[in-house]
C-alpha cells in the first residue's frame, strides 16, 4: 500500500511521479489491447525551452485582463502540456480556469478532470473529478477533488488507486483523503482500504508513507504458509526507518503450533562498514516446551587503506533450534554455526590475516577454536621466466573448552622458490620448498609425551604443460581443436609424524584437485611423504566464430613410485602403486544444452568410486530443466530433476524431485505454478524435504507457501522464501 502511494502522488502543475521499493511490473502483452492504447505518449524531453507554446481554435480579449481561449486549446511549455475546450485566464489576478475534457501531463504521466482552477501567483488550486494515469507501472486513479496547496503540497478527496485496466479492476484501493508534502518528502492517507475482486482485504485508518526515494517507517505487507511444523502461520513486519545510517525491521510471526516469534533485523551502516544484526525469540513454543532464540551478526568493513575486518557469529538457543525453523534441506542438516571475527591488510608485498574462531555443535564432534590465528604470506614476485620466491607463515593457539584433549600453540611457515618458464606452446615449473611446523602443547595425554614436537619436510615438485592445436570442422562448424598433455611430478621424504597433534586436519577427499596439489592433507598438522608422477591429457574444442567452448574431456591418473607411509592416528600406509582415474566431461552443443560429468573410476577394481553428472537444458530466461545424478560407493547415491518451464505468457510451473536411492527415500520435492495477469500475479508452492529417520522410517517437513502480487503496488506473502527454495533447488532459476 505504501508503495502505491508512492505512485499517486502529483507535483506542481498537478503531477509527482514517484517509483514503488518493490512492485512487479505490468506486462504489457497480458493487458487489453485498448488499455494500453489509451496510455499517454511521451510528450518532450526538452525541459530546457521554458516559453509556452499555446494553440486554439479562437482567441478573444473581453478586457485589458482576461483572455478566453476556446476551441481545442492545447499549452505546451517543455515537457508539461494543458489540453481544454475552453481555458480563461486573467492576467490582473493570474487566475487560470479550464473546462472541457481537461487533459495535463508530465512527460508520460497524465490527469483529466470537469474542470481546473488554478492561481499562479498562488500556486494554489483544484482539479474537480479527475482521473490519473501515473505512466510508470500502468499505476491510475480517481479523485473527486485534487486540492493543489501551493508548489510542495496536494490533497486528494475520496481516491482510488490501480494498474488494473477500466471494468476489470482486480485490487484497487480506496482512501477517504490523501496528503502529499513535496518539501517533507512524506505523504499521509486516512480510512485506506484495499480491495481484491472487490472484496475488502485490508483497511488502515491511517498512515504515512514516503513519496521519495527516501525511507520511512511503516506497516509492511503480511505473510501467509502453513506447514507441518508451524501449523498457519502469518507474518506481520514493521520497518523502523531510525537514521539515515540504519533501520530496522520487526516482525511478529505468529505459528498456531508454537507461539507468537519476534523477529527483529537492524542494519547499520558506518564511514568504515555495514553489518546486520538478526535477534529471533519465541516465548515458551508450545511444542519445544520452553523459551526458544536465535541470534546473528554479519559486518564487512574497511576501516583504512588495504585493511579490512568482518565479523560472522550465529547462535542458537538449542540444537534442536536449526531443524524446527529451517525452511530447506540445506539449512536443516547444518552441523555447527560458525563465529569468527577477522581483520587483514593487504601490502603491495605481503598481506597479513588475523582470526578468531569458535563453533556451536549442533551434531558431531566440537571443533577446535582457533584463538586466535595469524597468517602472514608475502607476495614479493610473481613473474615468468626468473627466480620466484615468497614465504608463507602462520600461527594458531587451538583451545577446547571443558575437554581433556591436547590444546596448545601451532607455528609453520613455508619459504619457497620457483622459476616459471612459460611460453605459448608450453610451461615447465619447477618449484622447492621447506615446510617447518612446530607445536607448543598443553594436556598432554601421557607425562612421556613430546610436550614441543616439530617436523621439517622439503618438497620438490615440477609442473610440466604442453599445449597443440589444429583447425578442423564437424558438420560444417569451424573449429579450434586443443591437445593439452600435462606432468606433475612430487617429491616429499617420509618425516616421522605420529607424535604431532590433529587440530584441522584431514585426509583430502581425491579428486582432479589433488593432481596437482602439494600435500594430500587439508589442514597442516600432516605433510604428506611423496614420489609420485601424475599425468593428465585434456582435449578441447572452441567454435571459431564466437570463442565458445563446445567441448571439453580430461583424464588423468597419479602414479606412485612409493608407498604413502604418513598418516593420521588410526590410519595405516597406503601401498597401492597408481591412483584412481579421474575423468572430466562438459558438452555444450548449443546455447540450450549443457552436459558435464566427472567420474573416478578404481584402476585395479575397475569399477566407479564416485561420478557427478548434470544436464541442463535452457529454452530460455525463464525455461530451465536440469537432471543430476551423484554418486559415492557405500556412501551416497543420488539423482535429482527440477525444472522452471514458461507454458505461455501467463502460466509457469516449476518443481524439483531429489531421492536417495541409496537409502530409498525422498530427500526433498517442490511443486508450483505462477499465474500473470494485466495487473495482478499469484504463486503457490508445496515444498517438502526430509528431515531425519525415526526407527527406520524418513520423517519429512512440508509446507505450503502462497505469493500474492498486486503489480504496481507490492507483494503479499511469502516472496523470499519461494524465491529462496526456487534458486537453491534450480539450477539458473531466474
Amino acid at each position: 500500500m505504501i508503495s502505491a502511494l508512492k505512485q499517486i502522488g502529483l507535483t506542481y502543475g498537478l503531477l509527482m511521479i514517484m517509483s514503488p521499493s518493490y512492485a512487479g511490473k505490468v506486462n504489457p502483452n497480458l493487458c487489453p489491447t485498448d488499455f494500453i492504447a489509451n496510455q499517454p505518449q511521451f510528450i518532450s524531453s526538452n525541459t530546457t525551452d521554458q516559453r509556452v507554446y499555446i494553440s486554439s481554435d479562437s482567441a478573444r480579449v473581453d478586457s485589458d485582463a482576461v483572455t478566453y481561449f476556446e476551441g481545442a486549446v492545447r499549452a505546451q511549455q517543455a515537457n508539461r502540456l494543458l489540453e481544454a475546450d475552453r481555458v480563461r485566464y486573467d492576467r490582473t489576478t493570474e487566475d487560470v480556469e479550464a473546462t472541457g475534457n481537461i487533459v495535463y501531463a508530465v512527460n508520460n504521466a497524465r490527469v483529466t478532470g470537469d474542470a481546473i482552477e488554478f492561481n499562479l501567483k498562488t500556486t494554489q488550486g483544484k482539479v474537480r473529478n479527475a482521473e490519473y494515469f501515473t505512466g510508470t507501472v500502468n499505476g491510475r486513479g480517481h479523485a473527486q477533488t485534487i486540492h493543489i496547496k501551493g508548489k510542495n503540497r496536494l490533497e486528494m478527496e475520496s481516491a482510488t488507486y490501480t494498474t488494473c485496466p477500466p471494468n476489470a479492476e482486480v485490487w484497487k484501493i480506496d482512501s477517504s483523503n490523501i496528503t502529499l508534502d513535496n518539501e517533507s518528502h512524506q505523504g499521509s492517507a486516512t480510512n485506506v482500504v484495499l480491495k481484491v475482486a472487490s472484496i475488502p482485504i485490508f483497511y488502515f485508518p491511517y498512515f504515512r508513507f514516503p513519496i521519495s526515494e527516501e525511507r520511512l517507517s511503516g506497516i509492511l505487507f503480511p505473510g501467509l504458509a502453513v506447514s507441518n511444523k508451524h501449523g498457519t502461520e502469518v507474518t506481520l513486519p514493521y520497518y523502523w526507518n531510525i537514521a539515515p545510517s540504519m533501520d530496522a525491521t520487526i516482525t511478529m510471526r505468529n505459528m498456531t503450533k508454537r507461539g507468537l516469534m519476534l523477529k527483529n533485523e537492524f542494519r547499520y551502516l558506518t564511514s568504515q562498514g555495514t553489518g546486520v544484526i538478526k535477534v529471533d525469540y519465541l516465548p515458551n513454543d508450545k511444542l519445544f516446551g520452553d523459551d526458544r532464540a536465535q541470534y546473528s551478526w554479519l559486518y564487512s568493513g574497511a576501516p583504512s587503506a588495504g585493511w579490512s575486518t568482518s565479523v560472522d557469529y550465529k547462535s542458537v538457543s538449542d540444537t534442536e533450534y536449526i531443524s524446527d525453523f529451517s525452511n530447506t534441506l540445506a539449512t536443516s542438516s547444518i552441523t555447527h554455526l560458525n563465529r569468527q571475527a577477522s581483520i587483514a591488510y593487504n601490502h603491495e608485498n605481503f598481506v597479513f590475516t588475523g582470526l578468531i574462531q569458535n563453533y556451536q555443535r549442533i551434531t558431531g564432534e566440537q571443533p577446535y577454536a582457533k584463538a586466535p590465528q595469524l597468517t602472514l604470506n608475502s607476495r614479493f614476485t610473481n613473474k615468468d621466466n626468473t627466480l620466484n620466491y615468497d614465504v608463507n607463515s602462520e600461527y594458531v593457539r587451538f583451545d577446547l573448552s571443558n575437554s581433556s584433549q591436547v590444546i596448545g600453540d601451532r607455528f609453520f611457515i613455508n619459504p619457497y622458490v620457483s622459476y616459471p618458464i612459460q611460453s605459448e606452446s608450453g610451461f615447465f615449473i619447477p618449484k622447492l620448498s621447506i615446510n617447518y611446523l612446530q607445536y607448543n602443547l598443553d594436556q598432554l595425554g601421557a607425562p612421556t609425551d613430546n610436550a614441543t614436537p616439530s617436523v621439517t619436510v622439503p618438497i620438490f615438485s615440477n609442473d610440466i604443460g604442453m599445449f597443440f592445436e589444429r583447425d578442423t570442422s564437424i558438420a560444417g562448424t569451424q573449429l579450434l581443436h586443443t591437445l593439452e598433455p600435462r606432468l606433475f611430478y612430487l617429491y616429499a621424504p617420509n618425516v616421522e609424524q605420529s607424535d604431532l597433534p590433529v587440530f584441522d586436519t584431514a585426509l583430502t577427499t581425491f579428486s582432479q584437485s589433488l593432481f596437482y596439489a602439494e600435500n594430500r592433507f587439508s589442514g597442516k598438522d600432516r605433510i604428506g611423504d611423496a614420489n609420485q608422477l601424475t599425468a593428465s591429457l585434456t582435449t578441447r574444442f572452441y567454435r571459431q566464430d564466437s570463442g565458445a567452448e563446445v567441448f571439453n574431456a580430461t583424464i588423468g591418473q597419479i602414479i606412485y613410485f612409493r608407498d604413502r607411509v604418513v598418516t593420521l592416528p588410526g590410519g595405516g600406509p597406503n601401498v597401492t602403486d597408481r591412483s584412481s582415474y579421474i575423468t572430466s566431461l562438459s558438452v555444450i552443443p548449443n546455447s540450450k544444452i549443457k552436459l558435464t560429468s566427472e567420474f573416478n573410476i578404481d584402476s585395479e577394481l575397475e569399477h566407479t568410486e564416485v561420478s557427478n553428472t548434470r544436464i541442463t537444458y535452457q529454452a530460455g530466461a525463464d525455461s530451465v530443466i536440469n537432471y543430476n545424478y551423484r554418486f559415492r560407493r557405500n556412501e551416497l547415491r543420488t539423482q535429482g530433476l527440477s525444472f522452471a518451464w514458461r507454458v505461455n505468457p501467463s502460466w509457469r510451473v516449476f518443481g524439483g524431485y531429489e531421492t536417495d536411492i541409496e537409502n530409498n527415500h525422498r530427500l526433498q520435492s517442490f511443486f508450483g505454478i505462477r499465474y500473470d495477469n494485466c495487473c495482478w500475479a499469484v504463486r503457490i508452492l508445496g515444498h517438502e524435504y526430509f528431515d531425519s529417520l525415526e526407527a527406520g522410517t524418513a520423517r519429512f517437513e512440508s509446507a505450503i507457501w502462497l505469493e500474492l502480487e498486486l503489480k504496481g503496488l507490492s507483494s503479499l506473502g511469502s516472496r523470499k522464501k519461494i524465491d529462496s527454495i526456487l534458486k537453491n533447488g534450480i539450477l539458473g532459476y531466474q
